[in-house]
């Protein structure tokens, strides 16, 4: 794992580069060789053309990587210096009480926002999981535009 690390490293932007480029030329020539028959097509039959879904899950695909990847070495980092991650787990432990606390806020969906839960069959679990991420995000926002205006007014009497 420290070669993949130590690849990563010194090589990881011009790797990453090089398969994004890759993917893209791929797409563009699946793509390509397939779009005139795809304008030949009705609209109803362009929406169930298959022709661009090499892209959207090579993109997907490429999200979960990235996504496994954030993780290993996340935890790989917290393990080889858990004193100097402490920060960084508190501060998780902080944005998910946050979030906890204003999923169990969440009221009842009412006016416009019962109606839309209707029409998409949305339940009451997953409208409060809706309402503590928006809550959560919002208080994050808040807290950033604060650091922000304290270390600007900090810095100024530096």
């Amino acid at each position: 794992m420290q070669n993949v690390f130590k690849f990563l490293i010194s090589k990881g932007v011009a790797a990453a580069f090089g398969l994004g480029l890759l993917i893209t030329i791929l797409f563009l020539v699946f793509v390509m060789g397939g779009i005139d028959d795809f304008n030949a097509l009705g609209k109803e039959a362009q929406y169930d053309s298959g022709i661009f879904d090499f892209g959207l899950r090579a993109a997907i695909g490429l999200a979960v990587l990235c996504a496994i990847a954030m993780l290993l070495f996340g935890i790989m980092q917290v393990a080889s210096d858990f004193k100097g991650s402490l920060k960084g787990i508190i501060g998780f432990i902080a944005i998910l009480a946050i979030f906890f606390i204003a999923r169990s806020m969440a009221g009842a969906d009412t006016g416009y926002l019962a109606e839309v839960v209707d029409k998409f069959n949305i339940t009451d679990t997953q409208s409060a999981l809706i309402s503590g991420a928006i809550t959560t995000s919002l208080a994050m926002l808040g807290l950033a535009v604060l650091a922000l205006v304290g270390t600007s007014i900090r810095n100024f009497f530096n």
